[in-house]
This record gives structure tokens, C-alpha cells and sequence, in this order.
């Protein structure tokens, strides 16, 4: 249905990539002798370094369906150069994601901050490495007893994996913690191996870090880095923890420094959620994401589909059991976003029907009164994200560029508010 020009001997280039696709309205059936140009009647979508386009598209409902067929190839291709492009840039060092950024058109864009490298917001320092160097894991076929005294009474957490101990190594004394996973079969055994060698290409400090791991009959453990703050859950529906603006900021800037590092290795998590965030303790904003049972390495030639999740974070793509992508993982940041900012859930349903066709039909808004004092900025970031087809939703990379996020002025202003109001109240803005 489409082809590429190449340049310089069959090397694609992000400036002079030119898809083409066929009016279905034409029907003529011709074809270049090299089979590689449909010579038909056609439209010419130029992409410009991967950030904008131009087409001339009659209104007719066939040209369309072609058009927003041509969207998919459009994302072929920027994966094709996406992975290309990491390559290049492990070996030279660099340590951006090279994604697609597309801009909405039915949005008005916020121009975006002058300093391309934005520096963190200012109020809290960043997470702290792991108190090891990261390591390539390989489950040991012996008892996790022998080398870790596992605490059976401090249960750090759980889920439909099994349960999390906290545990201290013995040689060391380093506490860490113990995720201890049923396994009742070679397919529980290979997805947890999955998930170790998901971890084993992770290393940032915002994603928590695999130390060992044991194999034995009935289950898998994986000691990891031991994190104390709870879950980021726990603040959203704690009433004494009133989150501002500002403390949104510092844990989504985070949130996508992790997923921007995943992405950039071609790793999908595909479950982010409140739960699936720890902070790194009680009192600052520093987190780790955890839990890549559900991870997949994304493979651009290869199409992915998953049938899981939690139902209030699914991607429309998920719901429909359609191809997911690097912007599934951020359809799922803007729920965050928007549940960290209100303290409600966007499309959350009284079943779990009505909240999935509630994703369907993008049914959401930022009318309630928790959004009264909210910025335009977070405003627009909610939106950016929030958008049922893939394509158009910012990247991690475009989203840290985004003002909410890189705007030292904007940060300022929301962290003088917050000192203003703890001041003068001892509270700060209710985002509940």
C-alpha cells in the first residue's frame, strides 16, 4: 500500500522520508516497473523530520480511510528509524529516544521551552541510584535461603504474582527485597524469565533494579532493590496527603525520565499504574517504577498485541485488542497525571464494561471542581496524551519538553503557591 524513497544507497532518512498511498477512489491498478512506486493517482505525505506533515486530502470518505491507513505506515516507519537510531546513539554515547512527535491539530500548542535540555524542576533532588551497580541476572537453580534471610512477616506488598518480603543478604548485610513468584508450569516459568531479562536492560535511576534471582520447583524469587516510601496509590487516596501542582510535576517528570529510558531500549511496560510506583521514602518526591511482568520488548517489524492490564489504565488500542506501541505506555501517564492532579479516575466506571467504554469513546473532561485552579499547562500536557488514536499522543521524550514539565518560570510560580498556601494555612491546594 505504501513505499519509502531512499536515499544514498537504500539508507532512509528522517528528512526525506515520502509515503505515498493509493486513492482507492481511482481503481487504477498500475504499477512502477520497480514495483516499489504505486503509479497511480496519489496524495504525497511528506514527513519532516518526523515532526509534522502537509497533505492536500480531498473530503472524501474513501480518501479518509486511506489517510488514516497511511497514519499506521507513518509509524512503521518512524519505528523502523527509532530503532536504527538507538543503535547509533548507544554506540556514540548519547542517551536521547529517538520517537515520533505528533501534534494534535484540533489542540492550540503551547510553545515549548527555550533551553532544549530542561533541567528538572527545582524542589527535590533526583532518585537515588540503587546501592549497587546494576547486573545481568541469571535465575540460580538453588534456595533463595542460602544466601538471603527472607523476613516472612514484613510483606512489602503483593499482587497476582505473589508477595514481596523485605530480605537482607547474608554475606553483606544489604537490605533488599525478596518478590516471590508462583510458578506452577514452563509457561509461569518463561514469563518470569521474561521479566528478569526485561530488568537485565534496564538501568536508571527512576526504574528499580534486579540484584539476583532463584529457581526452584514451585516458584521464582527475584531480589531487588529495596524501596520504603509505599506505593504513589497511597498518596492519591490518602486525605492527609494533599499533593499540589507542583508535587504532580516532580512525579510525572520522573515517571516519563523511566519510561523515556524503557522506550529508548525498545521495552514496552504495558502496566503502568499508581500501584506499580514507589517512592523512594515518605517524605520527598523521588520515585522508582516497578513490576515488568507485563514488560515486552517491542520489535518495530512486528506487530504486538496484549490482552491484559488493569481496566482504568488500558490504551483504546488495548481495549480493542489492536497493535500497541511506545505512546500505549503514554496514554497511561496522562491517567496518572490526571488522577495525581484531581484524585479521580478519568474513565472509571461502575463495571469494568462501562469503565472500558468509557476508554472507547475517550470520554473525559476537566470540568470537575478539583481542576478549578489547575494550569492551562497541565492542562494541555492531560490532553496531549489522553488522544484515542496512538498517533497523535506525545512521545516521553516531547512530554519532558513539554512546558508543564520544562518550564522553570511555571515551577516557580507553582512552588511559591504551595510555600504561600502552607504558610499561611498548613495546607496545601487540595489536588483531590
Amino acid at each position: 500500500m505504501s513505499s519509502c524513497k531512499r536515499q544514498e544507497e537504500g539508507a532512509l532518512r528522517s528528512h526525506d522520508c515520502v509515503l505515498i498511498y493509493r486513492s482507492e477512489a481511482e481503481g487504477d491498478d498500475s504499477h512502477s516497473p520497480d514495483g516499489n512506486v504505486i503509479r497511480l493517482t496519489t496524495k504525497m505525505l511528506t514527513v519532516k523530520r518526523l515532526e509534522e506533515f502537509n497533505t492536500c486530502c480531498p473530503s472524501g470518505q474513501l480518501e479518509k480511510m486511506a489517510f488514516f491507513q497511511c497514519m499506521e505506515e507513518v509509524e512503521k516507519v518512524q519505528c523502523f528509524l527509532e530503532e536504527s537510531s538507538s543503535e547509533q546513539d548507544s554506540r556514540s554515547g548519547q542517551n536521547e529516544a529517538k520517537e515520533q512527535v505528533w501534534s494534535h491539530p484540533g489542540l492550540k500548542g503551547t510553545a515549548p521551552a527555550k533551553d532544549e535540555r530542561t533541567a528538572p524542576p527545582t524542589g527535590d533532588a533526583p532518585a537515588p541510584p540503587a546501592p549497587f551497580d546494576h547486573r545481568i541476572v541469571t535465575a540460580k537453580q538453588a534456595a533463595v535461603n542460602s544466601f538471603y534471610t527472607v523476613s516472612r512477616t514484613e510483606i512489602l506488598g503483593g499482587g497476582r504474582f505473589g508477595q514481596v518480603h523485605k530480605c537482607e543478604e547474608k554475606a553483606t548485610g544489604l537490605k533488599l527485597a525478596a518478590k516471590i513468584i508462583r510458578t506452577r508450569g514452563t509457561k509461569d516459568k518463561d514469563e518470569v524469565k521474561n521479566e528478569i531479562s526485561v530488568m537485565n536492560q534496564l538501568d536508571h535511576v527512576n526504574l528499580v533494579q534486579l540484584y539476583d534471582a532463584f529457581e526452584s520447583k514451585n516458584d521464582i524469587v527475584l531480589v531487588m532493590e529495596y524501596v520504603d516510601g509505599g506505593e504513589l496509590f497511597d498518596r492519591i487516596i490518602d486525605d492527609n496527603c494533599n499533593l499540589t501542582e507542583f508535587d504532580t510535576i516532580l512525579f510525572i517528570r520522573q515517571i516519563c525520565e523511566g519510561i523515556r529510558h524503557m522506550h529508548q531500549m525498545n521495552i514496552l511496560h504495558l502496566d503502568l499504574k499508581p500501584e506499580n510506583i514507589l517512592c523512594v521514602n515518605r517524605d520527598t518526591k523521588q520515585i522508582k517504577i516497578i513490576d515488568f511482568g507485563l514488560a515486552r520488548r517491542y520489535k518495530p517489524r512486528e506487530k504486538l498485541k496484549v490482552n491484559f492490564g488493569t481496566p482504568e489504565f488500558l490504551a483504546p488500542e488495548v481495549v480493542n485488542y489492536d497493535f500497541v506501541s511506545f505512546p500505549t505506555d503514554m496514554w497511561s501517564v496522562g491517567v496518572i497525571a490526571y488522577m495525581l492532579l484531581s484524585g479521580l479516575s478519568p474513565f472509571l466506571g461502575d463495571s469494568d464494561a462501562e469503565t472500558l467504554n468509557n476508554i472507547l469513546a475517550c470520554r473525559w473532561d476537566l470540568e470537575d471542581a478539583e481542576f478549578q485552579d489547575i494550569s492551562e499547562e497541565a492542562r494541555e500536557f492531560i490532553a496531549k496524551l489522553l488522544v484515542k488514536e496512538k498517533s497523535w499522543r506525545i512521545s516521553a521524550r516531547e512530554a519532558l519538553k513539554h512546558p508543564w514539565l520544562s518550564d522553570r518560570e511555571l515551577h516557580s510560580r507553582l512552588s511559591a503557591q504551595k510555600m504561600k498556601n502552607c504558610c499561611s494555612d498548613g495546607q496545601g491546594p487540595v489536588a483531590k
